[in-house]
C-alpha cells in the first residue's frame, strides 16, 4: 500500500468513526426529546444536555451486570436456602439494613441493587430469582424507571414481563408488589408513579398470585404531601422511620398468606 493510499484509508476510517459517533449522539438526543414529549413536556437546552449524557447508561439493559455477577459469586460461596422469602428491587431494598431482623422469624434473601429498573431485574431472572425457588417475592421497583423518562405504561409492561415469567417458572410463588412511595425529591413525578401503582393494584385484583402493598398512603400527610420525617437528607431514600412503615405493612401481608411461618 502506498503512503497516499494509507493516509486515504485512515481519513476514511476517521470519517466513519466520527460520523458514527455523531449519529449515536443524535440518536440519544432525539430519544430524550421524544420520551419527554410523550410525557407531556419539552426539555430546555440544559435538560436536554443532561439527559443526552445520562439516559444512555441510565436505561442501558446491561448497566448492572457487574452487580449481578457479585450476587452470583456470593451464591457460589454460600447459596441461600430455597423456598424462602426473596426481596428484590432497587435501592430501597438494597439499603434495608434491618431487613433480616425486621422480618424474623422469616428467612429472607436481599437482592436489591441501587438504581435498578425493572428491565434490569428481568434481564437476570435466571440468576437472582429462579435459582432460589422462593415461596414469596417481595418486589419494589419502578421509581427509577419513571425517573428515566419511561412512561408508566412501559414500566408496567416490564412488570408484567416479570410477573408472567415468575408465574411460568414458579407457579406456586406469590408476588407482593410494594407501591412506588411518594419520595419528596420526585414529587413532580407523582402522577406517573400513581398510574403505575393503579395498574399493579388492578392486576392484583384479578390474579391471586399477586398482592399489592400500599405503602404510599401512610407515607403522606393529611394534606397529601410526603412526610419529610420519613426520609433521609437526599429526600429520596427512607430513614428508619420510613422502613418501620414498610416493615409493618409487609409483615401484615406476609402473615396473612403464610401464617405458619410466623409461629
Amino acid at each position: 500500500m502506498t503512503k497516499r493510499a494509507f493516509y486515504y484509508l485512515i481519513g476514511t476510517l476517521l470519517t466513519l468513526v466520527l460520523g458514527g459517533w455523531f449519529a449515536y449522539e443524535k440518536y440519544w438526543e432525539n430519544y430524550a426529546i421524544e420520551k419527554a414529549k410523550a410525557l407531556g413536556y419539552e426539555l430546555d437546552d440544559e435538560e436536554l444536555k443532561y439527559w443526552t449524557q445520562n439516559i444512555r447508561s441510565y436505561n442501558s439493559p446491561n448497566r448492572f451486570d457487574a452487580d449481578i455477577e457479585q450476587f452470583v459469586q456470593q451464591d457460589k460461596i454460600f447459596f441461600p436456602p430455597i423456598n424462602q422469602f426473596l426481596f428484590i428491587g432497587s435501592s430501597s431494598i438494597r439499603l434495608w439494613q434491618s431487613l433480616a431482623a425486621d422480618m424474623k422469624p422469616l428467612t429472607v434473601i436481599n437482592r436489591g441493587f441501587g438504581g435498578a429498573h425493572t428491565k434490569h431485574i428481568n434481564r437476570h431472572l435466571d440468576k437472582i430469582v429462579f435459582p432460589y425457588k422462593p415461596r414469596a417475592i417481595i418486589f419494589f421497583c419502578g421509581s427509577n424507571d419513571i425517573n428515566g423518562l419511561n412512561s408508566p405504561q412501559d414500566v408496567f409492561a416490564e412488570f408484567q414481563t416479570f410477573f408472567n415469567s415468575v408465574k411460568k417458572e414458579l407457579p406456586r410463588t406469590k408476588v407482593f408488589a410494594i407501591s412506588i412511595q411518594p419520595s419528596p425529591s420526585r414529587l413532580d413525578q407523582r402522577q406517573r408513579q400513581q398510574e403505575w401503582n393503579d395498574a399493579v393494584r388492578n392486576l392484583a385484583k384479578s390474579d391471586p398470585n399477586l398482592i399489592y402493598i400500599d405503602v404510599s398512603s401512610p407515607m403522606l400527610s393529611p394534606n397529601n404531601v410526603p412526610r419529610l420525617e420519613l426520609y433521609s437528607d437526599d429526600k429520596l431514600h427512607m430513614n428508619e422511620k420510613g422502613y418501620q412503615i414498610w416493615t409493618k405493612l409487609v409483615r401484615l401481608n406476609l402473615k396473612k398468606y403464610f401464617p405458619e411461618d410466623f409461629l
